[in-house]
C-alpha cells in the first residue's frame, strides 16, 4: 500500500512538473513583417523554378504509364482475416 501511494505521488509530481516546464518554456518570436513585403531575389526565383519542377515530377509519378496494374487501388476495402 505504501509503495502504491509513493508511486502515485511520484507520478503526480512528474505530471505537474512536465506541465510547468511546458508552460514556462520560452516561445519563438514571430516575424512582424508580412511575407509579401519582402523583396524577391534571384535565389527565390530559382527556388520557385525548382519547386515547380518537383511538382511536375510528382504529378507525373501519380499518373499510370499505360500499365494499370502498377497503380494500387486505395479505394478497395480489403478485409484481413487470420
Amino acid at each position: 500500500m505504501r509503495l502504491a501511494r509513493l508511486a502515485a505521488l511520484g507520478l503526480a509530481i512528474g505530471v505537474i512538473t512536465g506541465f510547468a516546464v511546458a508552460l514556462l518554456r520560452p516561445r519563438p518570436r514571430a516575424r512582424m513583417e508580412p511575407p509579401a513585403s519582402r523583396p524577391r531575389t534571384n535565389s527565390t526565383a530559382q527556388g520557385d523554378v525548382a519547386d515547380s519542377a518537383l511538382w511536375e515530377r510528382f504529378n507525373q509519378a501519380g499518373t499510370p504509364a499505360g500499365d494499370p496494374s502498377s497503380m494500387v487501388d486505395t479505394r478497395a476495402h480489403r478485409r484481413v482475416t487470420g
